[in-house]
């Protein structure tokens, strides 16, 4: 069973300031599925081409924003049981981001 499998408080931190959502995984094999919900609006988003390699993972998300659809491809890794760190990567830049389990 995956590390990753479980809830996840997000903290993206942006040029706007510090943006928070919260991430539903599930891993079976190689697969990684989910939702990521906003924790300003609680939209819920379906993530796509979710990857799973040792403790290294990657998925894409798909939002809502004032300026249409916006595609973020974020890639991390499990620093350990309760961590994640990583980056999110759209359009308007390059972020990091890190995780705890809810």
């Amino acid at each position: 069973m995956s590390k990753l499998n479980g809830t996840w408080n997000i903290v993206l931190h942006t040029y706007m300031g510090d943006m928070r959502s919260q991430l539903a995984a599930t891993v079976e094999g190689d697969r990684l599925t989910g939702t990521v919900t906003d924790g300003a609006n609680g939209a819920t988003a379906e993530i796509s081409n979710g990857r799973v390699e040792g403790s290294k993972f990657c998925y894409d998300l798909t939002i809502r924003a004032v300026i249409g659809e916006l595609t973020n491809h974020l890639e991390g890794e499990i620093v350990d049981d309760n961590t994640l760190k990583g980056t999110s990567e759209n359009p308007m830049g390059k972020f990091e981001f890190e995780a705890t389990r809810a």
